[in-house]
Formats: structure tokens, sequence, C-alpha cells
């Protein structure tokens, strides 16, 4: 049984694949979140953060966050 969901798997996988262009950062502001024009729910921005699969950027600040694919993202759509 995997930790994802099909949604939660697709958002890492596409963070993954465009990590090196503006679109692989996923932003969260004042309960909307999107990859590049892609909307994201907010409850999936949660339960990445909830399974540290994604990381907040050091500059994201207040209620604007932007998160970037980590180790532990890349290894849970590995599996």
């Amino acid at each position: 049984m995997s930790l994802l969901t099909s949604r939660q798997r697709e958002i890492l996988i596409q963070m993954r694949d465009a990590e090196e262009s503006y679109y692989g950062e996923l932003v969260y502001e004042h309960g909307c979140a999107y990859l590049g024009w892609t909307r994201v729910a907010p409850r999936t921005v949660f339960a990445l953060l909830r399974l540290c699969a994604i990381s907040a950027d050091p500059y994201s600040s207040g209620a604007f966050g932007r998160y970037h694919i980590n180790d532990t993202g890349r290894s849970l759509i590995a599996s």
C-alpha cells in the first residue's frame, strides 16, 4: 500500500520533472496553491508537508509559501 494518493503522486512527479524551471515550484498563498498554472488543493499541500515530501523555500514568508520537492518526496515516488 502506498503512502501517497494518486493526486499527491502526480504533483510530486510534476515537481520532480520540472525541478529546474519555474514550474517545479509549488506556491501557496491565502488558501490557494498552484504548481505552474495548475491549481492544487490546499489539503494536498498540507498532506505533502506532513509526509515531509516537500520543503519550504527559505525565502518564503508569512502566508506566502514556496515549496520544492526534496529527497523524501523523490524516494516516495520511486517506490
